[in-house]
């Protein structure tokens, strides 16, 4: 027999499902104390109010898949740049779309991982600062390395931001995609396919990035935005 999960823990999964379907605004404590079983009491110990329940289910939610797809591996500390940018990109695809990942999570709780990307709350500002931004250092150093440090911020962001904007398309615009070109559908046995075109597309760019001609462009629109 299965053990049954804690009461902290099945309030924030059953709240996940709940937040995910309605909303923050329309959903309720007494709502979720039905569904999980549990009393209002023990939310308010557990959580304080609706917004930590909210907080919690996001951090469960975050926290779950960063540790199941760790953009950077230990037993690659040594390795290259351009393997460190290859496991960035693939775990990237993991996390968001694999079964083991956000994709494998029951409908609420994956819908709301869509709805604070475009619609976000306040709750996921602490997101942002635990797991998105030092997600961004990651691969601004891993860029850096791949150009031999010399390249400024000013170029290496938007590279960065291009290279996850890739992976983040094929987590969102599945239906779209399947429209296009249905062979590369983001589905559960092609991911890894996926994650190998979209390493080999961004090192191109960057080594078109990294010529002359396109770095003056950059200081040029830097220098165009300081008159400015």
């Amino acid at each position: 027999m299965t053990k049954p999960l804690p009461t902290k823990q099945r309030i924030i999964d059953v709240a996940g499902e709940i937040f995910g379907k309605h909303g923050f605004k329309s959903a309720t404590i007494r709502k979720i104390a039905i569904a999980a079983n549990a009393n209002i009491a023990s939310i308010n110990y557990h959580f304080r109010d609706k917004e930590g329940l909210y907080r919690a289910v996001l951090e469960d939610i975050f926290s779950t898949g960063f540790k199941k797809f760790p953009s950077a591996v230990r037993s690659e500390k040594n390795s290259g740049p351009d393997q460190r940018l290859h496991t960035f990109i693939r775990a990237m695809f993991h996390r968001f779309l694999s079964m083991e990942g956000w994709q494998g999570i029951s409908g609420g709780r994956g819908r709301l991982i869509t709805r604070e990307f475009f619609d976000p709350t306040p709750a996921f500002e602490d997101i942002v600062d635990t797991y998105i931004k030092p997600q961004k250092d990651i691969l601004v150093s891993i860029l850096s390395d791949l150009s031999h440090g010399n390249d400024s911020m000013n170029q290496l962001l938007p590279c960065a931001i291009s290279i996850i904007g890739q992976c983040v398309y094929y987590a969102f615009a599945e239906p779209i995609i399947k429209r296009l070109a249905k062979d590369f559908a983001p589905t559960q046995d092609n991911l890894d396919r996926l994650a190998d075109h979209v390493f080999l597309f961004s090192l191109g760019g960057l080594q078109q990035i990294n010529k002359a001609p396109v770095n003056r462009l950059w200081d040029d629109a830097n220098n165009r935005e300081e008159k400015l």
